[in-house]
């Protein structure tokens, strides 16, 4: 017979594991929103400091986190679903060609909305078909579709713009190119993407499927069907990104967002999604990874000009967070 006595001291280790991983899981959650602060007041500083127009810089962290916070608050419904996407840059680049188009033959900004819109959902959508109905590996179709829909955004260039780039009149755009109006589309799309996200089946199920495909599937979800809104809730997000990167810069290059993509994928890292999807995933991890690496950026570029130097920060502080990240999770136990 056990001596109960001798259950004792394993029964308080196994309570203290349980408070340590609580508190590491705590800490790692509050990471995102106190690194995003931290940035933030660091940069505040260092531009009082240095005498720079903080209004003016303000300015530009919104202009960039905006195009990030959109793209990434999108994709936050396909990798909550255990999916990926890699093309999404590459997206909103034709989504936005396809607006400027639209708009320069009509000289309608309405054209422009809808351009935009409707060509990255329907991309989006192409996508998701290749991926769930095809059951076409997922990193490898992102792969392609990328390198495809960068080869058409080169050749709409080539065939209908002038000097390597695709002009819209700045005057159809002008009035819109002000922080408020980037401000109230990303808050908009974010009230939104939680509403449905948070309070919606919809949601649940995303992140049910993340975490136990085989269990959601049994349970009677349809994973094809909900990839395929994930995918087009994403295209929202896509087409509104590549509708403010024409506010910004009417004249569009080959280049224009290219750094998009890759910023995306560290924003929704550093805000603390799990990439695996889940229910660990969060929707506001974009607006605060989107704001984080802004802000980082408009503090590098107060000391050194260049942007080399900024992927190698942006490495090193990737694999700094998905590190600590990965010591809050346990992997003994099934997600709950």
């Amino acid at each position: 017979m056990e001596n109960p006595a001798a259950a004792i001291p394993a029964g308080i280790d196994l309570e203290a594991r349980r408070r340590r991983e609580r508190r590491v899981r705590l800490l790692t959650r509050w990471i995102p929103a106190g690194a995003c602060a931290a940035l933030a007041g660091l940069y505040l500083l260092c531009a009082t400091v240095r005498g720079f127009d903080l209004r003016i810089g303000l300015e530009v962290v919104v202009a960039n986190a905006s195009l990030v916070a959109l793209v990434a608050t999108g994709a936050t419904f396909i990798f909550s679903c255990g999916s990926f996407d890699l093309s999404l840059g590459s997206n909103m680049l034709v989504s936005a060609l396809v607006g400027v188009l639209l708009g320069r033959t009509s000289g309608r900004m309405e054209a422009v909305v809808l351009g935009c819109l409707g060509t990255a959902v329907l991309l989006s959508l192409l996508n998701s078909l290749l991926a769930s109905f095809f059951n076409l590996p997922v990193f490898i179709m992102t792969i392609v579709m990328m390198n495809v829909y960068s080869a058409a955004a080169t050749l709409m260039i080539t065939s209908f713009g002038q000097n390597s780039a695709v002009i819209l009149p700045a005057a159809m755009t002008a009035h819109l190119n002000r922080t408020w109006f980037y401000l109230l589309v990303m808050a908009l799309f974010e009230l939104f993407c939680c509403v449905l996200f948070y309070l919606r089946p919809l949601g649940r199920r995303q992140r049910f499927l993340g975490g136990n495909p085989i269990c959601a599937r049994l349970s009677g979800i349809r994973a094809k069907r909900l990839t395929v809104a994930s995918f087009a809730l994403a295209g929202i997000g896509i087409g509104l990104a590549s509708l403010l990167l024409i506010v910004q810069t009417p004249t569009l290059s080959a280049s224009s967002g290219s750094s998009v993509g890759m910023n995306m994928l560290i924003a929704l890292v550093f805000g603390g999604m799990n990439m695996n999807g889940g229910p660990r995933s969060r929707m506001y991890a974009a607006l605060l990874g989107a704001f984080s690496m802004a802000f980082l950026d408009a503090l590098m570029n107060i000391f050194v000009t260049g942007s080399w130097y900024l992927q190698i920060v942006k490495g090193a502080l990737f694999v700094t967070v998905v590190f600590l990240f990965s010591l809050g999770r346990r992997q003994t136990m099934l997600e709950r």
